[in-house]
C-alpha cells in the first residue's frame, strides 16, 4: 500500500546554502520537499526584483511533481524588495504558475509574527544598510514596531560551516528588553536548530525567514494540525 505523500515546492535563490540542508533535516513523514533555484547571487536591486520572473518559470517547472500540493518562494529580500503588498503580487504569480496554493517568505514572516503575538521586535539580518531598511520599512507597513535593527553580519563567518552559534551569539547582547522577541531574517542566514537554544536563553519566541516559510508551506499544502517543527513556539501552534 503506498502512503499518500505531501510534497512542498521550495524555490531558492542561487547562491544559497543553507534551505535545502536545513529543511531535508527535518525528516517529516509523509511529507516531501523538491526545490528549484532563481538566479539570485548577491543582494542587488536588480537581481532581487528579477526574481520575480525568475519564480514563474521555477514555480511551473515545481508543480510538474504530481504530490506537489503548494508552493514558496524561500527569498526574504526578493519578496520584500518592491514593499508591502510586493509579495503578495508574487504570491499570485507563483499561483497562476503552478496552479497550487503558494506563498513568499516575508508574507510568511507577517503571518507567523501575528500569530506569535509579536508586535516589537528586534531584527537582525545579514544585508547591507540599504536592504535592511527596506525590510524595516516592509515590517512597519504591516504594524509590527522593529524596535532594534542590526545588520552587516559577515556572513563568511557562517555559511558552509553548518553553525548557528556564532549568530546566536552576535544575537544575545543585542536584544532590547522591550522587543517581544527576535525576528533573525534571510534564508541563507541562521539554521532551524539554532531556534530553540536562543528562545531559552533570551526568554522571548524567536522566529527566523526559514521557519516562517515553511510553517506557512505546510499550512497552505494541507498539513493538519500543530507542526512539529523542532522544539519552537511557532512549531507548537
Amino acid at each position: 500500500m503506498n502512503e499518500e505523500r505531501t510534497g512542498l515546492g521550495i524555490i531558492v535563490p542561487s547562491a544559497n546554502s543553507i534551505v535545502e540542508r536545513d529543511y531535508t533535516r527535518l525528516q517529516m513523514p509523509g511529507v516531501s520537499f523538491h526545490f528549484s533555484r532563481g538566479f539570485n547571487s548577491e543582494d542587488v536591486e536588480e537581481q532581487l526584483f528579477a526574481m520575480k520572473e525568475n519564480t514563474r518559470e521555477a514555480a511551473e517547472l515545481l508543480s510538474h511533481v504530481r504530490w506537489i500540493k503548494a508552493v514558496a518562494l524561500a527569498c526574504t529580500g526578493g519578496s520584500f524588495i518592491g514593499g508591502a503588498g510586493y509579495d503578495e503580487g508574487l504570491v499570485e504569480v507563483m499561483t497562476e504558475a503552478s496552479g497550487l496554493p503558494s506563498a513568499t517568505t516575508s508574507g510568511s514572516v507577517i503571518i507567523a509574527l501575528r500569530a506569535l503575538g509579536m508586535k516589537k521586535v528586534a531584527v537582525f539580518d545579514p544585508y547591507p544598510q540599504w536592504l535592511s531598511a527596506l525590510l524595516t520599512t516592509f515590517l512597519e507597513a504591516h504594524d509590527i514596531d522593529v524596535v532594534a535593527s542590526h545588520c552587516d553580519f559577515g556572513m563568511t563567518r557562517t555559511v558552509g560551516q553548518d553553525d548557528y552559534q556564532p549568530i546566536n551569539d552576535w544575537i544575545i547582547p543585542r536584544v532590547p528588553e522591550d522587543a517581544d522577541g527576535v525576528y533573525i531574517a534571510c534564508t541563507n542566514f541562521s539554521w532551524l536548530r539554532g531556534i530553540a537554544p536562543l528562545e531559552r536563553h533570551i526568554g522571548r519566541p524567536v522566529l527566523t525567514s526559514n521557519l516562517a516559510t515553511i510553517w506557512r508551506l505546510l499550512q497552505i499544502g494541507g498539513v493538519a494540525g500543530p507542526v512539529p517543527i523542532l522544539d519552537t513556539r511557532l512549531g507548537k501552534l
